[in-house]
C-alpha cells in the first residue's frame, strides 16, 4: 500500500469522524426551528382568533410548541393557564393541558389544582371541572401514584354525579363502580396520551 492510499483512507475517516460529530446538532436545529415557527403561528392565530374556543385552541398550540423545547415548561403553563381562563366552561384546554405536560406530572398537577380553585365547579363550569379532576385522578393513579388522592379525587367527582370506569391500579375493585354518570354521561372510557376529554357533552 503506497502513501496516496494510506492518506485517502486517512482523509476518509477523518471526514466520517467530522461528520459524525456534526451529525447531532443538525437534527434539533430543524426542530427548534419547526417549533419557533409553530410558536410564530400560533400567536398570529391567537391575535386573529374571534371566539373564546378559537383563541383558547390557538394558546393550546403555543403552549405545545413551548412545552417540548428544553427550559420552556414555565412559558408553556403560562399560555395553557391563559387558554383556560379565556375558554372556562370547556374541557378541551384542560385535555390539551394534560397531554402536553404528561412529562411533567408534578407541574400538571400544580396547574389543574389552580384551575380548580380559579373558577367554580357548578353551573355552566362543571363540565370544565370534571375533565380538571378525571387528568388529576389520571396523575395520582398513573405516574404520581397516590392512592389516597386519586380516592378524595373520585370522591369530588361523585360529587358532581361524574363516576369513572377506567379501573384504577390504586383503588381496590370494590372501590370502583362500572355505571356511568348518574346524570347520564359517559365516564372516561378510554386514553391515549394523556386523555380523552371526559364528562357529558
Amino acid at each position: 500500500m503506497n502513501w496516496q492510499v494510506t492518506l485517502a483512507i486517512a482523509a476518509a475517516l477523518f471526514g466520517a469522524f467530522i461528520v459524525w460529530q456534526v451529525r447531532p446538532s443538525l437534527g434539533p436545529k430543524r426542530v427548534g426551528k419547526a417549533r419557533r415557527q409553530a410558536l410564530a403561528d400560533a400567536r398570529a392565530r391567537v391575535t386573529a382568533a374571534t371566539t373564546p374556543a378559537a383563541k383558547a385552541q390557538a394558546l393550546c398550540d403555543a403552549g405545545d410548541a413551548r412545552a417540548f423545547t428544553v427550559g420552556s415548561v414555565t412559558s408553556a403553563v403560562g399560555y395553557y393557564l391563559r387558554a383556560m381562563r379565556i375558554d372556562p366552561t370547556s374541557p378541551e384546554p384542560i385535555v390539551r393541558t394534560a397531554r402536553g405536560l404528561a412529562r411533567r406530572p408534578r407541574t400538571l398537577e400544580a396547574l389543574l389544582w389552580r384551575r380548580l380553585g380559579g373558577a367554580p365547579w357548578d353551573g355552566d363550569n362543571r363540565r370544565a371541572a370534571i375533565a380538571a379532576l378525571v387528568e388529576l385522578h389520571h396523575v395520582y393513579a398513573g405516574s404520581l401514584r397516590n392512592r389516597t388522592r386519586a380516592k378524595a379525587v373520585r370522591h369530588a367527582l361523585a360529587a358532581l354525579g361524574h363516576t369513572l370506569v377506567v379501573p384504577d391500579p390504586l383503588a381496590s375493585t370494590d372501590d370502583l363502580s362500572s355505571a356511568s354518570s348518574k346524570d347520564g354521561s359517559a365516564g372516561v372510557a378510554g386514553r391515549k396520551g394523556a386523555g380523552a376529554t371526559p364528562g357529558p357533552r
